[in-house]
Parts: C-alpha cells; sequence; structure tokens
C-alpha cells in the first residue's frame, strides 16, 4: 500500500498537466515506495519528471492513472491509500468532508516499447533560487507559433552563464548563472518552469547527462531535451546601447507595484494594447478608448525622468511587464527604437508602436495618481501599423542591422568604461542625480499647490454653506 495525501495529489496532477498537456488524458504514473522513500515517475517525448518524498514506506509498485489524481485531489494534507486490490485492479480510499470513499479503477500495463527512465548525471552544479525565476521568465518570452526561427526553445550558453529568449517582439537575456558544460543549447519548449507548485525560495541544481538537461528543485527533478536543429538570433548583437537614451524613466518600486495592480483602470485602445508614456517632467502614462468620451492618465508621482522630455507609444503589457520583473531603469533612445529595460543582470528589450499613436494631454483627462512614498528603491520583483520584416526576430538574425546603435569600440562587453564618452557619461552622473532631484521636487510642489487648492475650495464650500443655513435661521424668525 502506497500513502499520499489529497494535497500532493493536487500538486503532481497540477504540474503534471502544465508538462504534459498534449498527454494528460493518457498519462500513466509509475509509483514506487520503499525504505529510500517514494517515487513518482513520468516521462514523455523527450521530457521527464519525477517527485520525490524521501520518508520511507512498504515496498511498493503500482501504475496509476492521471485520472486517479484527478479524484483523490483536496485542498488539505488528508491521507489517501493506494493499493493493487487485485490482479488489473488499482483502489484508492480517503475521505472526503467526513465521507468515507472508495473506488477501483482499471490498472493500466507499462507500455511494452516504453523507453527507459533517464539517469541522473554524475554531478550537479547548485545555483541560487533566481535561476527557477529566470527560467520561468525566459520561456514566458517565447513564440510557440515562429517558423523562420526556434523562438519556442530558449537558449543556455555555458561559456558565460547566459538565459536568452525572445519571440520577435520582445528579448530577455539573463546572466549570472553556471550551467556545468560549456555548450550553447536551446531547450525545447515547456511550462514546467511555470508551475506554482515549485518551490521558489530552494536552490536550483544543474547537470547534463547525455541529450538532456536536468533541473532538480526541492522535490523535483525535471529532464528536458534539447533542439538539435533550428535557428536562433544572435542576442548581444540584438541588444542597443543606451549611452546615447534621449531619456530614461526611473521607475520607483512603489509605482511599479501601483502600475501592475491598477494598469487596468485605464480604458483600452481599439487592440486592447496602446498606451502612451509622456515623460514632460512627469511620468504621466495615458490611454483612450473608442467607447469612452474621456482620456485617462496615470501619474506616477514618486518616479522621474533623466534626459529630454520624450512621449511615446508602447504596448501597454510589456511596460507591465517590465515593471512587474522589478527593472527601475527603462531607457527610451527615441520615439521609435525598442526600449531597453536593465539592470546589473539583466535586459529586457521590447519593440514600441507607431509614434503617431501617442497621445497628447487634454484637458478633460481623467487622472489616477499613485500615492505618495518614502521610498524610492529599485522595484522588487491602436493598431500596430508594420510589417512582419520588422520584427524583433528578423533584425535579431546575424545578417541584418542592429536594433539600435554599436557600442563604443572600447566598450568591453562586460561594460567596463574607457572611451571618452564613457568618461563624460561618469562625470555626468551628478548632473543627472540633481536633475532627478529637482524634477521630484517639482512634482511635489505640484501635489502640495494641488492639495492647497483643494484645501481652500473647501473652505469656500464651508463659508457658503454657514451662510445658507444663517439665511434659513433668519426667514424661519420672520415667519
Amino acid at each position: 500500500m502506497i500513502q499520499i495525501t489529497r494535497l500532493l495529489a493536487k500538486h503532481i496532477l497540477s504540474v503534471v498537466k502544465r508538462t504534459f498537456p498534449r498527454q494528460a488524458a493518457q498519462t500513466v504514473l509509475t509509483f514506487r515506495s520503499g525504505d529510500a522513500g517514494l517515487y513518482v515517475k513520468v516521462q514523455g517525448t523527450n521530457q521527464a519528471l519525477q517527485f520525490c518524498d524521501p520518508r520511507p514506506q512498504d515496498s511498493e509498485l503500482l501504475y496509476v492513472p492521471l485520472s486517479v489524481l484527478d479524484d483523490v485531489k483536496g485542498s488539505k494534507a488528508e491521507p489517501v491509500f493506494l493499493n493493487c486490490r487485485r490482479a488489473g485492479v488499482l483502489g484508492a480510499s480517503w475521505q472526503e468532508k467526513g465521507v468515507f470513499q472508495d473506488l477501483e479503477y482499471d490498472a493500466p500495463e507499462p507500455a511494452a516499447d516504453a523507453q527507459p527512465f533517464p539517469t541522473l548525471p554524475a554531478q550537479f552544479i547548485e545555483n541560487s533560487a533566481d535561476l527557477l525565476t529566470a527560467l520561468r521568465d525566459a520561456y514566458e518570452t517565447t513564440d510557440v507559433e515562429s517558423k523562420r526561427y526556434a523562438l519556442a526553445s530558449i537558449q543556455l550558453r555555458g561559456s558565460d552563464g547566459i538565459i536568452a529568449a525572445t519571440d520577435g517582439r520582445q528579448l530577455l537575456k539573463q546572466a549570472g548563472f553556471t550551467f556545468g558544460f560549456a555548450e550553447e543549447l536551446l531547450l525545447e519548449h515547456t511550462k514546467f518552469f511555470a508551475s506554482k507548485e515549485l518551490p521558489y525560495d530552494k536552490p536550483v541544481r544543474v547537470g547534463k547527462p547525455d541529450d538532456k538537461v536536468v533541473f532538480q528543485v526541492g522535490p523535483w527533478t525535471y529532464w528536458l531535451g534539447m533542439l538539435v536543429e533550428g535557428r536562433f538570433p544572435d542576442i548581444d548583437r540584438s541588444i542597443p546601447s543606451t549611452y546615447s537614451s534621449k531619456a530614461t524613466l526611473k521607475l520607483a518600486s512603489a509605482d511599479a507595484k501601483f502600475l501592475v495592480d491598477n494598469l487596468h483602470r485605464l480604458p483600452n485602445g481599439e487592440t486592447h494594447r496602446e498606451l502612451t508614456v509622456d515623460l514632460n517632467g512627469k511620468v504621466i502614462l495615458r490611454a483612450a478608448s473608442p467607447s469612452t468620451p474621456r482620456p485617462a492618465e496615470m501619474f506616477l508621482r514618486n518616479s522621474s525622468k533623466q534626459g529630454e522630455d520624450v512621449r511615446i507609444c508602447t504596448d501597454r503589457k510589456f511596460l507591465a511587464r517590465a515593471a512587474a520583473m522589478g527593472f527601475s531603469d527603462i531607457h527610451f533612445p527615441d520615439t521609435a527604437s525598442p526600449a531597453i529595460a536593465s539592470d546589473a543582470s539583466r535586459t529586457f528589450v521590447w519593440m514600441l508602436l507607431d509614434p503617431k499613436e501617442a497621445l497628447k494631454s487634454s484637458e478633460d483627462c481623467i487622472r489616477i495618481e499613485s500615492p505618495f512614498s518614502t521610498r524610492n528603491d529599485a522595484p522588487s520583483a491602436v493598431r500596430r501599423k508594420e510589417s512582419p520584416q520588422t520584427t524583433v526576430a528578423d533584425k535579431l538574425s546575424p545578417a541584418k542591422p542592429t536594433l539600435g546603435a554599436k557600442l563604443p569600440p572600447s566598450t568591453t562587453e562586460r561594460g567596463v568604461r574607457s572611451s571618452p564618452e564613457a568618461e563624460m557619461h561618469q562625470t555626468s552622473s551628478a548632473a543627472d542625480c540633481a536633475i532627478s532631484i529637482r524634477s521630484q521636487l517639482r512634482s511635489t510642489l505640484a501635489a502640495v499647490n494641488e492639495l492647497i487648492r483643494t484645501i481652500k475650495t473647501e473652505k469656500r464650500s464651508r463659508r457658503t454653506l454657514k451662510c445658507a443655513m444663517e439665511s434659513i435661521k433668519q426667514l424661519q424668525d420672520v415667519a
């Protein structure tokens, strides 16, 4: 007899369905228990998954259809007992809301032509828990419909610890990891890393036995196959330089959260994605809709801009994603070139929309303002008129021009500045800081003036009300 819990059944069911979506209905799991604990295994095309509970149990081997877990799953750690009742019959018993449940199922037999379950690598390389988040973010930047490039895959570069991904509209490059191999690999598409049931606070171990890459996090071990043939864009050549950016949005952490939580309050455009970012001394997001008579603005009061005034039009989901991923610096080279969000180890690039679609300010705008925050630290976590040839994927090709200006010749890949332009950039940092403080003070002064006007208006209203009450009282006395 094998014992699990209803909550564990729910977790395994969710992860397996997400990892093997095309074969979920026919999936059969192998449950093996013994002194070494409980092992639950499932294998698909070029990928495999294993869950391990190290607590010892009675020695047993069962083949369990996925539908059994669908029946016994629950939100509490109530025990479930699985056993072989008789030849070809699998039994499951548990209690649900105090009522005893006991079901029997046809026990499947292992396929005669089943491939042997993959083995573990000889050694693992341990990474921080950030790797799990990085893999999830990378796969959220892929395009499973792409035919020209292998954009459904992500690239792992063992030589410099890079994870790269793009879907032709956005590009994400993340650094700082160790994989234990030197090759550049393309990993097949998967939704495993998007599973909420994975422990995102545990270290991630990586290994590479033969033709798969193995990821081990907490009780889960995942074998993922590699794409042998496929073209992947040249990521490094495709990331524009930020040295000549026209403006930089300095997004405060409080405003980043406010943006993600409240962006849905702005009206949707014709394609439900247009958003104007207006950096004009203030940081204002603006949107309109044919179905609403007045446009709406979101005023991010804790954020600021460096550089020139600029007004751009962007897909709102990309800006919201940059905010959700914790980027505090978003660079705009001009109104048409891709936007670049960057920090010490990550670079996120996305294509802007037609600058002609950007909305100007109007007096009848509905305004939503983010609340003032005493902390301004970095965040912790219209129709698009263009042809297919203008996508990031095309520009990512080695034979195509880069997305933006080239780096100065004396700038290394690690960002070491030694050119005169870079030295000038360093000397101007104090001026940029002063400009940023000035912008924040101006924003604060504007908010204070608005508050004063509101208070004066309320005082006038109270005086008017008081005079009206006195007049009514006098009329009553006369009567």
